[in-house]
């Protein structure tokens, strides 16, 4: 497929986990033949992966997705450096390096996309779920730093009641129900 898509120089590219399975050699040469075809063809690549480092190392834009919704989209390096959304940040630090001494988890399941949670689809994992959370779809709004987040934590605000805003109780999970 990307022998093709050198013969034909595409305007764009839509490559769906061009990675995934490949030891590290090979998915470092297929990168490079990616970055190669964006910039020798100026083609545009639309690159779907649940690899953060390899969306760090070659994406300028970034959209985290949820459950099929957007949760939060900018800037690469804004989205890394500075994460709005409660998921990218528990998918950030989940990520391993030389560093890490112990494993970072998201608690619970995802959710059943047939009949999926009410409200935002991550409030039942969310550690900053208000009850606002529970009932209402969030709306997207931006950021300081230039992206754009999909979290009633950070607004619009004036849609916000005083209730909205407490904390969302949730029930303890037995081992069980998380795995």
């Amino acid at each position: 497929m990307i022998a093709l898509a050198l013969v034909l120089r595409p305007k764009f590219v839509v490559a769906d986990e061009p990675t995934t399975a490949l030891d590290v050699l090979v998915e470092a040469q297929i990168l490079g033949i990616l970055a190669d075809l964006k910039r020798n063809f100026d083609t545009a690549l639309l690159l779907i992966t649940h690899n953060l480092g390899i969306v760090a190392e070659s994406c300028d834009r970034v959209a985290v997705m949820y459950a099929g919704k957007i949760a939060e989209i900018g800037d690469a390096r804004d989205v890394f450096s500075e994460p709005a959304h409660p998921y990218t940040r528990e998918l950030l630090a989940s990520t391993i390096s030389l560093s890490t001494t112990e494993l970072h988890y998201i608690p619970g399941a995802p959710p059943d996309l047939a009949s999926p949670p009410s409200g935002c689809r991550f409030h039942p994992r969310c550690p900053s779920a208000m009850q606002v959370c529970a009932s209402r779809n969030p709306i997207e709004v931006p950021t300081p730093a230039g992206t754009r987040v999909s979290c009633w934590l950070h607004g619009p605000h004036t849609e916000l009641g005083p209730d909205d805003t407490r904390p969302l109780e949730r029930e303890e999970l037995s081992l069980a129900d998380e795995a």
